[in-house]
């Protein structure tokens, strides 16, 4: 795809004989609504930059909403009520800001005391940012039952069956396939059939985001939700099967709603108060696969992931020390000096520090009182912070502050700080333990309580966990007669506590790893540095994680791991290591306390590092990821897997070539696709560090054979234009 393009962003607001016409363009994307008859309906998208109304004779091509069955662009219920027409248009207004043109539509219902403000957020990308705002006009508090940020009608494709092979689908949709721990980032496409198709969250490790191809004519639209609760993504595909009736064309219709799912009330809003609905960022555009992949990082990058990085920079090499290995005070100093020797950046000691020594089967019970054990480190953290800074990295320490456990003062004192089930379980059950974000006092001491761990022990680094278990619907509070579900106020609460708290210690880095990919929404990323995706290190899957958390996230976000949590059981050194290349490399422990350190793993494992630090960070913040093998064969994948990261500029780049399990061809010809056809490059072929100096038109259109001979094998390539 064309890469030479302006940040173009526009909303045109025209009045019609029964309402208003909307035109939001950004970039070469054009999205269209309506409203008319008391309703804001979608009428289209345009992928090539034409808004509809360039042609008005005999009619504007438009999507006729007549042909869906709920034609407007966002659905919302309140006191049991559906809400998706009788409104009243109460003015538009839009501001240039630092993330974009900001559209804002207002409206009035004429039946119930709701206002609506519907936010939309043009950066220049294809990628456009829809939220709602809802106010309660009332004089008493209404409850906010269902809400859609984004519906209506995708698409239109006429006489759709001439375009395609009999039997094939019109459309594929992309998702993450799996949602267990343990199998993020298993990007799967499938056929959507002519029904209605839904997506949700269901055991918390799938990433909200989905793409849809049109195989007919080519569009791709792409999705993502900032929510961290459960969600619905429902697609609903209405193709008329050609030749039923004689004269009549074959139309498919596709429609979609996207929003938050829980049980009802999502809300209670009181009198006068607004509430604001998670965003919905979605986009269209023509192209490929990774044309789309680099659209919606482009767009992260450019106006979601906006909170300056601490001490100015990110993408640290990290180490840490955990529990599942002898968590003493000598083997921490040990660990200290692995570290510095491998080359890490930051080293921060994981769950564990606040439990005795003997007690490591029950850490959950020990959550919540947040001070260092005595038993485990007896003369406390200065001494081992101190060691640390002398190495030359960061310290820092996890916590898990939505959990409590039953060992603690904490626990005395608020036995009646867990979250409560629909079934009326708390700290047992499906809950896990997880105490009640949703009331101001709990995220209160909560806030209070990091804030206190981050100065009493001088942090650089802050990491938080979030292992509270399969939590489904969620939990609920009694408020005015409703049992109201906890989700949308838990997330308020949460999100503010961490706007503030990167405010508070700027010069801190923050990350969340949520037992692996629980919670790596964009919502959530946007409030940390980066996010640990899984918690599943043995490959060959390691590598289908990578692959696919690379595609929701830019690969600056994406943290894996070396060294620890059985990663260390299959695998080849440099198969573990290269896939820290493509995303953020923390490493763990390589030799346990008393044993000398295998020089010649060391040694792989800092030049692997070297690659990172000197090389691959050094355009990774803006550089393109391609996926060569977007969707692999397997939970735990066969074949080959190929990533590639180039500079946006295209002088520079890395390639990963991986052997997968039961391989069955031992060469891949490589076609590199971040270059420059017009330039010559320096190619140097990590296993063997031979060069050679190779046109990009031989690089990019004849490619390189890659042979490796054995499974969970691989291969290096670095590039750079000379």
């Amino acid at each position: 795809m064309n890469e030479i393009h302006e940040a173009f962003t526009d909303v045109v607001v025209e009045p019609t004989a029964d309402g208003y016409y909307i035109s939001y363009r950004t970039g070469l994307a054009v999205y269209e609504e309506i409203f008319a008859g008391g309703q804001l309906m979608s009428v289209g998208w345009n992928g090539a930059g034409y808004m509809s109304t360039v042609i008005t004779f005999p009619r504007v091509p438009r999507m006729e909403p007549d042909s869906f069955v709920e034609p407007q662009a966002f659905q919302l219920e309140m006191d049991g009520m559906s809400l998706g027409s009788h409104w009243l248009w109460d003015g538009q207004d839009k501001s240039t800001e630092a993330a974009g043109l900001h559209s804002v539509i207002r409206l009035k219902h004429s039946l119930r005391p709701v206002t609506v403000s519907i936010h939309t957020l043009l950066d220049g990308t294809p990628i456009v940012t829809r939220w709602l705002e809802v106010t309660n006009a009332g004089d008493r508090p209404s409850a906010l039952s269902s809400v859609y940020t984004w519906s209506g009608g995708l698409q239109t494709t006429k006489n759709w069956e001439a375009y395609l092979t009999k039997g094939d689908p019109l459309y594929s949709i992309g998702y993450m396939g799996d949602s267990r721990w343990g199998g993020e980032g298993q990007f799967e496409w499938h056929p959507l059939p002519n029904a209605v198709f839904g997506l949700n969250r269901g055991q918390r490790h799938r990433h909200p985001m989905f793409l849809i191809r049109n195989e007919a004519t080519g569009e791709h639209f792409i999705g993502q939700m900032a929510w961290s609760g459960d969600y619905n993504f429902s697609f609903e595909v209405d193709a008329d099967p050609g030749g039923a009736v004689p004269g009549h064309d074959a139309n498919a219709h596709l429609s979609f709603k996207i929003g938050p799912k829980a049980p009802a009330p999502l809300r209670m809003v009181e009198a006068g108060e607004s509430v604001v609905s998670p965003e919905v960022h979605m986009g269209m555009l023509f192209g490929g696969f990774d044309d789309c992949i680099h659209a919606m990082h482009d767009h992260l990058r450019q106006s979601v992931f906006t909170i300056p990085e601490a001490r100015g920079r990110g993408n640290w090499v990290e180490s840490g020390l955990g529990a599942e290995v002898e968590m003493s005070e000598a083997m921490t100093y040990h660990q200290i000096e692995v570290a510095a020797e491998l080359g890490a950046e930051v080293f921060f000691i994981d769950a564990g520090w606040y439990l005795p020594p003997g007690d490591e089967h029950q850490m959950g019970e020990h959550l919540g009182d947040w001070h260092v054990n005595t038993q485990r480190y007896p003369d406390g953290l200065k001494g081992i912070r101190e060691r640390v800074h002398n190495k030359g990295m960061l310290f820092g320490l996890w916590v898990e502050i939505e959990r409590l456990g039953k060992l603690t003062e904490l626990y005395k004192a608020h036995p009646d700080w867990f979250s409560v089930a629909y079934n009326g379980t708390n700290s047992t059950g499906r809950m896990g333990g997880m105490i009640d974000f949703a009331r101001p006092e709990i995220a209160a001491w909560a806030e209070d309580a990091m804030a206190r761990v981050i100065e009493e022990n001088e942090l650089d680094f802050f990491r938080l966990d979030y292992n509270a278990g399969h939590i489904k619907a969620g939990g609920y509070n009694i408020r005015e007669g409703y049992a109201e579900n906890s989700y949308w106020r838990y997330y308020e609460n949460f999100d503010s506590i961490f706007d503030r708290l990167r405010k508070r210690f700027p010069e801190v880095i923050f990350e969340t790893c949520a037992s692996g990919g629980a919670r790596t929404d964009i919502g959530t990323v946007r409030r940390f540095s980066h996010t640990w995706v899984t918690d599943w290190q043995v490959a060959p899957r390691s590598f289908a994680i990578t692959n696919g958390m690379s595609m929701a996230l830019p690969p600056e976000y994406v943290d894996r791991l070396v060294a620890g949590q059985s990663g260390h059981t299959s695998a080849d050194i440099l198969f573990q290591m290269r896939q820290l290349l493509f995303v953020r490399p923390t490493i763990s422990v390589f030799n346990p306390l008393g044993s000398e350190p295998n020089p010649k793993q060391f040694a792989l494992v800092r030049h692997t590092l070297d690659i990172y630090k000197n090389f691959v960070r050094t355009f990774m913040n803006t550089g393109r990821i391609y996926h060569h093998t977007p969707q692999l064969d397997g939970f735990e994948p066969k074949g080959w897997g190929v990533l590639e990261l180039a500079s946006k500029e295209r002088d520079k780049g890395i390639a990963g070539v991986f052997q997968l399990s039961n391989p069955k061809e031992r060469e891949y010809v490589l076609r590199l696709r971040g270059l420059d056809r017009s330039r010559t490059y320096k190619v140097t072929w990590d296993n063997s560090s031979q060069t050679a100096e190779v046109s990009g038109f031989a690089l990019m259109e004849q490619g390189l054979a890659i042979r490796l001979e054995g499974a969970l094998t691989s291969e290096a390539i670095l590039f750079e234009a000379i």
